[in-house]
Formats: C-alpha cells, sequence, structure tokens
C-alpha cells in the first residue's frame, strides 16, 4: 500500500504578502495585488501593471547570505518560500536523518539580469555598431561575473534549498512551463508514497516581472494592456476579461508521510490524496479547443485520490483573463459536472507562472484546515454557465479541493487535497 501523504508546512511570497498567512488572509479579504510596475521603468510599453512582490529581500531568508550573490531572482523567491514552509513545518533546524528529506521544485525560464551583461555586450560591437557573436566569446565574455551562468540555471532552486536545510534525499526539478509547480509537488508526492524519503519540500518559483519576460508574453498577445486591472482584477470566466497580468512569486509546502508526520507531533493541514496530469496543445500556443487534456488530468487526479467527481468541493482553477478560460469551465464540467463552484486567485495576483499552481495548492491546503475558500476578485459578468464561480469568500466545510495548473502549450496538472481523518 502507498502512503499516506501529508501537508504539514506552507510558505508563500507573493504580491499579496511574504507570508503564507498574509497571502490567504488578502485573497479572502478581496484585496488586489497586481500595481504599476515599479522594477524598472517601463517607458512608452503598454503594459503598465504586474503583480511585484514588493520590498523584497532574499536575503533575510537565508541562512548564509553570503550565497546571495550566487542567486537569481527566482531562486531567491523559491529560497524564502521553502524558508517559511520549512519554519511552519518546525523542520527549519533540519531533521534527524537528512538522507530522507528531499527537495522537489519548479522553476521557469530565469530571465538574465540586464545590468550583468551590460559590459559584455558593449565590448563585442562590431565597427558597424551590431553585435558580435565572435567578439563576445573572445573579449565580451571576460567583462561578465565568471559564475554568472549557475545563478539562471533551473536546477539552482533545488540545489539551494537542498544546501540550506541539508536536504541529501532525492532532489528534482521539473520545468514544465505553467504545470511545473503543481507537478513538482505530485512528484514529491509520489516520492514519498513509494517509501524513498519521509519529508520533501516542494513548490516552484518564478518571476515574469522583468522586461525579457514582458516583451514575450505582449509578442505573444497574451497581457493585458487595461487600464484599469489593478481595480478590477482579469475577470476570468468573463466577457470583460482582456488578458493576463504578469507576476512573480514563489511557494512551497512541506509534504510528509502521514505516520512520520504523527510520530513528530506535526500539524496537518490537509492530505495530497491525487495526482493528474495529460498535454494538448497547439503549435501556436494555447490549449486545444477540446479541453481533452484538461479533462484527462482531472479526470486522473480524482481517480488517484479514489474521490467520486460529485465530492469534490470546489476547484481552484488555472483561468489568468485568456480565452483559455472558457474551455477549462467546460473541462471541468464535463469531468467533475455541471455547476461545480470555483475559484480563481490570479485574478487578483495576476499570473504567478509556475509558482501560481504551487500558491494554489498552499492556500487550498489553508482552505481545508480553516473551512474557508478564497473568492474570486474582481469576478464580471459570467459567461460559464457551465460552472459556479465563486465571487465572494465563503466559510464552509471543504472535504475535497482540485487544483490546475495548464502551460500555455497544453501541459495540464492537476492535484486533489482532502480533509484529513
Amino acid at each position: 500500500m502507498p502512503r499516506r501523504v501529508v501537508v504539514t508546512g506552507v510558505g508563500v511570497v507573493s504580491p499579496l504578502g511574504q507570508s503564507a498567512e498574509d497571502h490567504f488572509n488578502a485573497l479572502v479579504a478581496g484585496r488586489c495585488g497586481i500595481a504599476p510596475i515599479t522594477a524598472f521603468d517601463v517607458g512608452a510599453f503598454p503594459v503598465k501593471f504586474a503583480g511585484e512582490v514588493k520590498d523584497f529581500k532574499g536575503n533575510k531568508f537565508l541562512k548564509n547570505r553570503k550565497a546571495m550573490k550566487m542567486m537569481a531572482r527566482d531562486i531567491q523567491l523559491a529560497v524564502a518560500a521553502a524558508s517559511l514552509a520549512a519554519r511552519d513545518a518546525g523542520i527549519y533546524d533540519g531533521v534527524k536523518d537528512p538522507i530522507r528529506l528531499g527537495v522537489s521544485m519548479g522553476a521557469g525560464l530565469i530571465p538574465t539580469d540586464l545590468d550583468e551583461l551590460a559590459a559584455g555586450v558593449a565590448t563585442s560591437i562590431d565597427g558597424e555598431k551590431r553585435f558580435d557573436l565572435k567578439k563576445f566569446g573572445k573579449e565580451g565574455l571576460a567583462n561578465i561575473f565568471p559564475l554568472w551562468l549557475l545563478k539562471y540555471l533551473p536546477n539552482m532552486l533545488n540545489s539551494h534549498i537542498a544546501i540550506e536545510y541539508d536536504a541529501q534525499g532525492p532532489n528534482n526539478c521539473i520545468t514544465a512551463g505553467n504545470a511545473s509547480g503543481v507537478l513538482a509537488i505530485g512528484e514529491a508526492a509520489r516520492v514519498i508514497e513509494r517509501g524513498d524519503a519521509d519529508l520533501m519540500i516542494a513548490g516552484a518559483a518564478e518571476t515574469k516581472v522583468h522586461p525579457l519576460s514582458l516583451v514575450r508574453l505582449y509578442l505573444a498577445g497574451k497581457l493585458s494592456t487595461s487600464p484599469d486591472i489593478a481595480e478590477r482584477g482579469t475577470k476570468p470566466f468573463s466577457k470583460e476579461r482582456s488578458g493576463l497580468a504578469a507576476a512573480e512569486g514563489g511557494a512551497a509546502v512541506i509534504l510528509e508521510d502521514e505516520s512520520h508526520a504523527r510520530g513528530r507531533g506535526a500539524r496537518i493541514y490537509a492530505e495530497l490524496a491525487g495526482l493528474g496530469s495529460s498535454c494538448g496543445g497547439q503549435l501556436t500556443g494555447e490549449l486545444a479547443p477540446d479541453g481533452r487534456a484538461a479533462v484527462d488530468s482531472m479526470r486522473a487526479g480524482v481517480a488517484d485520490a479514489r474521490v467520486p467527481p460529485d465530492e469534490v468541493d470546489a476547484v481552484f482553477a488555472n483561468a489568468s483573463g485568456l480565452p483559455e478560460d472558457a474551455i477549462e469551465a467546460r473541462a471541468i464540467a464535463q469531468a467533475l459536472g455541471p455547476g461545480k463552484l470555483v475559484t480563481a486567485t490570479r485574478s487578483a495576483l495576476g499570473d504567478m507562472a509556475c509558482a501560481a499552481g504551487a500558491a494554489d495548492v498552499a492556500v487550498a491546503a489553508m482552505a481545508i484546515s480553516r473551512g474557508v475558500l478564497p473568492g474570486t476578485f474582481g469576478a464580471g459578468a459570467d459567461e460559464s454557465p457551465e460552472i459556479h464561480v465563486a465571487r465572494e469568500s465563503e466559510t464552509r466545510a471543504l472535504g475535497v479541493l482540485l487544483v490546475n495548473s495548464f502551460t500555455f502549450g497544453g501541459q495540464t496538472a492537476c492535484l486533489v487535497l482532502r480533509k484529513h481523518s
């Protein structure tokens, strides 16, 4: 029999706060973290708003602050979330058997700090004022920090977290677009189920609040240019939606074998009961219109959890203000039945990319533990009658919650959490 996996710690760093508590309470209160971009001057760029983690100081979450010089912002966000989760679970000072503690994190395309490349690029311009790649190799690279590349490798999220907490067990990094966080947590659960670890630090981190990332998303037609997005949110499942808001953040959960958690007297938020995943995209970078991949992943998730679809109390949707929201709504109805209660946190946060799903897992665990389901910020005129969008936060018994996370290319993943008993 596979071992039962429970959530014993949560940590979130987001545009709504630098703790899971602040993040959860802000969602319940209906606050919005989308605001004018301050990280850099957007100039004439048509996108003016994003979900930034304001006043973030990565070094305050580090045991070894010297490691900061080797961390891009994505890594700092990941380590911060892991630090918060480890404290919450009572393992910040380590565990008795480090070989039984592992790490599984989702990572995205980590953007390079443009200032770091400036000197190297400047010395690689030829006589016709064009960038010369050969000159860059001969002269430009000498003007770049020698260990520059180590700051931008996706696996460095895992590496720094493992070093911080002496996690000597299984260590894995998943880079699968916006589904990375949910898949990384699901993989961590599998590691525990098969007995290869007793505890796993799992989650994801990413920033899209960067000039290169914003340009990519804008050229792909994904970003909202609405001037009032900070007041109204991204309006998922609504005919008033205008695109997503880029965002950044990190989220981590401590997953643990149930018997191990009981043995050390840990607080249990919820049980992680099922994982489902599938893929069904198009070359245009969109979820296929039939939504088959989303349906398949949700059906696989509830089957893995051995939960009848009608027992799912609510769904944390991937919905971020794009046309694919309508596809997801139909998929939810097809997989779980019509009229299912749905909430969408990205409307208040922006889309934290691969960290978004991980943050929703943390919130879902807290929601089950507290009996409070956060509402959907700024929910507009609904055009998805197949589902019931939670417009306001609700105090109610929550036995089973499902978290969706999809990529632009069609990869879908879902996790099922249930009340521990």
